[in-house]
């Protein structure tokens, strides 16, 4: 049996879709695979059983008949957090091993889930490294890449992997960055003796979010255009500039949202006549007539929140490196990119599985 470990030099890098688009190819290539996540971070009740929402999305994508208590074994809520920090814990590796053997009988492939870096999880007895190491697998790396710095940790990564080490997938590269991966990072880690097992590109739509969901992580409450909540949002935009300048700015980046001040009608209305994808008030302060009414009349959108527009603007920022994927076009997607752009014969080769 192959265990295959899929973890990254840093958090957010894009784990949970690899994941999902090696095992979705692993199935369709006839394996038995199965799939751990030893920690998750993200805590989600599933009938009444804890567990991390990637994982369960990751479960369900793959069609997994396995039970649903070992998927996570550690789940990483603030109780245990606290305890880890103030008293310690011990026993947490014993019960990731015992849901690993649980879950990998009769497979042919088992797929473990990192979480944050490979460095990631030492308060609990977890780091990456070590679970690699207890479960006796192999690891590919996720790096999502912004710039040939990124060899320097992947360098790192591979010193410590040593013999565990299968190579690198880069993932979310713009096509700003496209020449800088292939011309420069790519040769530089060949010449390393590091495989590039694939290089997929930033997609717009797979890490885009619906008006809806934004709404419900903002709590805000809807004024308008209820019809018009499955709009894909791409990018977040701040009005803060001068009116004359806003309508420029807001043209250049399509299915934008758009964050300002409830009191900012100048910009509320350049939004709207800019095509925005949706307004985003901030300070609970609600638009005038004319503004929802144009709104309505272009279909756009319009959410109110309770917190300042610095706020929300430092929640989106985070929340722009973490957007799940949570609809079937987007698993679906997501999963025929993978397939598209990673190098399974080369994956397959080093792993030790003779399909294709």
């Amino acid at each position: 049996m192959i265990s295959l470990y899929v973890g990254s030099t840093s958090g957010y890098t894009g784990k949970t879709l690899i994941t999902m688009g090696l095992g979705h190819r692993f199935i369709r290539d006839g394996l038995k695979v199965g799939y751990i996540k030893p920690v998750g971070i993200l805590p989600v009740k599933v009938n009444d059983v804890l567990t991390d929402n990637d994982a369960w999305r990751i479960y369900r994508a793959l069609e997994m008949k396995d039970p649903l208590p070992e998927i996570c074994p550690v789940v990483l809520t603030q109780e245990l957090e606290v305890k880890s920090y103030r008293k310690g814990i011990t026993g947490l590796m014993a019960k990731v091993v015992k849901s690993y053997n649980q879950i990998a009988k009769d497979k042919d492939v088992m797929l473990i889930g990192g979480y944050g870096s490979i460095y990631t999880g030492s308060y609990l007895g977890l780091r990456g490294l070590d679970v690699i190491k207890r479960l006796n697998a192999k690891a590919v790396l996720v790096v999502k890449y912004e710039g040939e710095y990124i060899a320097d940790y992947i360098l790192q990564a591979k010193k410590d992997l040593k013999d565990r080490f299968l190579g690198v997938i880069l993932n979310k590269v713009t096509s700003e960055l496209k020449q800088s991966a292939y011309d420069y990072t790519m040769p530089f880690l060949q010449r390393k003796n590091i495989d590039i097992l694939g290089i997929i590109p930033h997609d717009s739509i797979v890490g885009s979010i619906t008006v809806e969901e934004l709404n419900e992580m903002l709590g805000g409450k809807v004024l308008c255009c209820h019809d018009k909540l499955t709009n894909l949002v791409e990018h977040f935009l701040i009005g803060a500039m001068q009116v004359d300048k806003a309508i420029e700015y807001f043209k250049k980046t399509r299915n934008n949202a758009v964050i300002v001040g409830g009191d900012r009608a100048d910009i509320q209305l350049s939004a709207i006549e800019s095509g925005s994808v949706c307004l985003i008030l901030t300070g609970e302060l609600y638009p005038g007539e004319i503004i929802l009414a144009v709104a309505e009349q272009k279909n756009i959108p319009i959410l109110v929140v309770r917190e300042d527009t610095y706020s929300i603007a430092k929640k989106l920022e985070k929340l722009s490196v973490r957007l799940r994927l949570r609809d079937k076009a987007k698993v679906e997607r997501g999963m025929n990119m993978v397939n598209e752009h990673v190098n399974f014969s080369l994956l397959y080769k080093k792993i030790g599985i003779k399909r294709m």
